[in-house]
């Protein structure tokens, strides 16, 4: 029995639509793939050491993170051999994060010493107070907080006396938030967030002033028994 023309007609148009919508998915699910692979910056930089970094990130954003230890190295020799000693010794701050990513916390901690020790040797106190900052959070994040108000405390201390620095800023600021948000020391947190308010009037840092300014009116309504709504 044979078909009508209407009939054939209305086949060969199902089938050319079937094979089209096959041909159209074929590409777009490459294409998909072709932007999943380029997701990741290119590894561009112009100076060794700075590969390495590239390298390393994007080993850690695919969770290759042995391979991004290893950059991490190649990148502290570079810098070395460069006499870049304080971007070196900041590697290791960024070897302490990725351990603390992944949750090993003893390995994290022993990196963030490292850097400490590495920025004490070639005098860098913002370095090595920043260093014992990570440390602070570390050890916070563990339920620590003695152990972290010392690392706050001894970076503080090193940076106290210094030249303006938005660093410095940073680190005086979140000697505020400790005081204020772990220890309930309303007093000491406004003597923290003024020497970070000073610090950043001294930069002429409009928006850190205004905002640590906004902190500073929200901690003496609390001092004076006013309540506010918490952040």
């Amino acid at each position: 029995m044979g078909f009508s023309p209407a009939l054939k007609y209305l086949i060969i148009v199902i089938v050319t639509l079937g094979m089209g919508f096959s041909v159209w998915l074929l590409p777009h699910g490459k294409k998909i793939k072709e932007e999943s692979e380029s997701i990741t910056t290119p590894i561009d930089a112009r100076d060794e050491a700075g590969r390495y970094l590239q390298q390393a990130s994007e080993d850690f954003f695919y969770h290759e993170f042995d391979r991004a230890i290893e950059n991490y190295g190649k990148a502290i020799t570079a810098y070395e051999k460069e006499n870049q000693l304080e971007k070196a010794a900041k590697v290791y701050e960024s070897i302490g994060d990725l351990y603390k990513f992944r949750r090993n916390l003893k390995a994290a901690e022993a990196q963030y010493i490292l850097a400490m020790e590495y920025h004490h040797k070639i005098n860098d106190p913002l370095g090595e107070a920043r260093a014992m900052s990570h440390a602070g959070d570390l050890l916070l994040e563990r339920g620590d907080n003695a152990g972290a108000g010392v690392w706050y405390k001894k970076g503080v201390e090193l940076v106290k006396e210094g030249p303006p620095h938005q660093n410095q800023a940073l680190l005086f600021e979140n000697m505020g938030r400790f005081y204020w948000k772990t220890e309930k020391n309303i007093p000491e947190a406004i003597v923290w967030y003024t020497h970070t308010r000073d610090v950043f009037s001294a930069l002429e840092n409009q928006m850190g002033y205004d905002h640590i300014s906004a902190v500073l009116n929200q901690l003496r309504q609390h001092n004076a028994g006013i309540v506010i709504p918490p952040r």
